[in-house]
């Protein structure tokens, strides 16, 4: 909880965050291992998309100490609007076993079908006036940094020694240790994306931003970053499908031409908008017809591994820096540069 910021939607109440924390792990197999989607959440999000998402764990263990000796790189992940951030989960677990320290920050009052806290209380999101949505949708972006900003915010105290998250709860050993907040990356995935490039546009702190086919301002305008132009490497990359959600506008353009920071925009046939998400492994076989507006026709597997490791070359090269020659010249015959 944000004690010093009342909550944009509702300004009588102190702005709460609901976040996962992924991170390498010591002694995982001793854990259990943590559900994809809770109970309250699994049919929600089943009627929400309307495929049959099935049961499922996650490769991660609950509350397991973190692996002693070193101190990881940081990444925080935004989802897409109105997206829970479990749709994040696959690519957090990715980087988390190439030794980076991720945080998914679901976004209250936006999420749908609704942010879940601990002890099961459920939150909705608030309610969008007719006519109101193109604000309503730049509040949402600039809600998300201010939560962001908060997190690591949060992570600087979990660094300096605190023990215990807003409601008492220990958090898991060794864990403060384990965060290089030194070197930030954020990625996001939609409204997240241009989220994630709005925050390293707003905090220093961040190093390096990843948007997964996200546009970077709301209609005709453009957002800051894309305005002003950004001093830190950034990477968009876009679906083929960005001209019909219409992620591929002006904004991306605006962006290109302005600021001095390392940025590259690479395109991945054959796919659309949730490629970049989990919801291509979610959706069985035989579903995948009824998914066509959500996923393309490249296979599951493929651009799950695309989108993790150009997402991970970027935060190779620019939080631990080491070269990526991938991005520069990408390698993959799906993968396109497109500026």
């Amino acid at each position: 909880m944000d004690g010093g910021r009342a909550d944009p939607f509702y300004p009588d109440r102190r702005r709460e965050v609901m976040v996962s924390v992924f991170y390498p792990a010591a002694d995982a197999a001793a854990y259990p291992r943590a559900e994809y989607l809770s109970p309250r959440l699994l049919p929600e999000l089943r009627a929400r998309f309307g495929i049959p998402v099935p049961v499922l764990l996650t490769n991660s263990a609950v509350d397991a100490p973190a692996l002693a000796g070193r101190a990881y790189p940081v990444v925080l992940y935004s989802p897409g609007g109105g997206m829970p951030r479990v749709l994040g989960t696959g690519l957090a677990e990715e980087l988390a076993s190439h030794g980076y320290v991720v945080v998914t920050v679901d976004d209250t009052y936006e999420a749908m079908p609704g942010v879940e806290f601990p002890g099961g209380r459920f939150v909705r999101p608030a309610p969008v006036a007719d006519g109101a949505e193109a604000a309503m949708q730049q509040k949402y972006v600039d809600v998300r940094v201010g939560d962001l900003r908060f997190v690591l915010d949060a992570l600087g105290r979990v660094a300096a020694g605190g023990d215990a998250d807003a409601e008492g709860r220990a958090v898991p050993p060794g864990l403060g240790a384990a965060l290089d907040l030194a070197h930030v990356g954020v990625v996001g995935h939609s409204c997240g994306g241009y989220a994630a490039v709005e925050s390293l546009h707003e905090d220093r702190r961040v190093a390096a931003a990843v948007d997964l086919d996200g546009q970077l301002g709301v209609g005709a305008g453009v957002g800051r970053a894309a305005a002003d132009g950004v001093d830190r490497p950034v990477l968009v990359m876009t679906s083929a499908q960005a001209d019909r959600v219409g992620d591929a506008d002006a904004s991306l353009d605006a962006f290109g031409r302005h600021g001095t920071g390392w940025k590259r925009q690479l395109g991945m046939r054959d796919s659309a908008h949730y490629d970049y998400t989990d919801v291509p492994l979610l959706v069985p076989g035989p579903a995948r017809p009824a998914a066509a507006l959500l996923i393309g026709p490249i296979a599951a597997a493929r651009s799950t591994a695309l989108v993790r490791s150009y997402v991970l070359a970027m935060f190779e090269a620019f939080l631990r820096g080491r070269a990526q020659p991938v991005l520069d010249r990408p390698v993959d015959a799906e993968i396109i540069r497109q500026r």
